[in-house]
């Protein structure tokens, strides 16, 4: 469950990239497993940046269809099903990374739909599409904390490596990163809508 591509690896030490304000595309197309980057300060900057594009928007806002269509088919997901699903993705972060620490076993992609993520992902749309805004925002904290605390437990080296790279960037920042190219502007077009609290 990787998500970052091919990295440039131009980012000027002395004028790092600030991740709370630089272009989506510019982020992710930096090393962010390079060994000189901090992980948790990466996390931080990106959590920030999430919270604060949906901060005040109202609960419809929230449930308005069509910040990006189905990749399954379905009908189009909402910003409560993008952030549910980030939720829904660091609850079972949390279990299986456990599992990791105690037995150096990480997941398989055919552990979930035979790889089938789209699939699978759809069929979890709720209780997230029905959740309200402030239930799903407690959900996700609770989770992003207790996911935290869980991966503190394992190296830079065990995080960096292959699995570790494969499934605990891709519940933390690496998520952030996917879902904000569509948080962002779905967003900005709700605030010109005025659905504001």
């Amino acid at each position: 469950m990787t998500t970052t591509p091919d990295a440039d690896l131009s980012e000027n030490a002395a004028h790092p990239m600030d991740l709370r304000t630089a272009p989506v595309s510019s982020i992710r197309s930096r090393d962010l497993r390079a060994s000189d980057r901090d992980f948790w300060t990466d996390e931080k900057a990106l959590w920030d940046r999430m919270q604060a594009d949906w901060a005040g928007l109202d609960d419809a806002a929230w449930h308005a269809p069509g910040a990006a269509p189905s990749d399954a088919g379905g009908p189009p997901w909402s910003l409560a099903e993008h952030v549910g699903h980030i939720a829904d993705w660091q609850e079972l972060a949390i279990d299986y990374t456990r599992r990791a620490i105690k037995t150096g076993a990480w997941p398989s992609d055919t552990d979930y739909d035979d790889g089938d993520f789209d699939t699978f992902n759809e069929r979890r749309r709720e209780p997230w599409a029905s959740m309200q805004r402030d239930e799903i925002l407690a959900r996700l904290e609770a989770a992003r904390q207790r996911l935290l605390e869980v991966a503190h437990g394992l190296s830079p080296e065990t995080i960096r490596g292959e699995d570790g790279w494969d499934w605990v960037y891709p519940a933390l920042h690496g998520h952030y990163l996917d879902h904000l190219a569509v948080i962002e502007p779905w967003t900005a077009e709700l605030r010109s809508t005025g659905a504001v609290r």
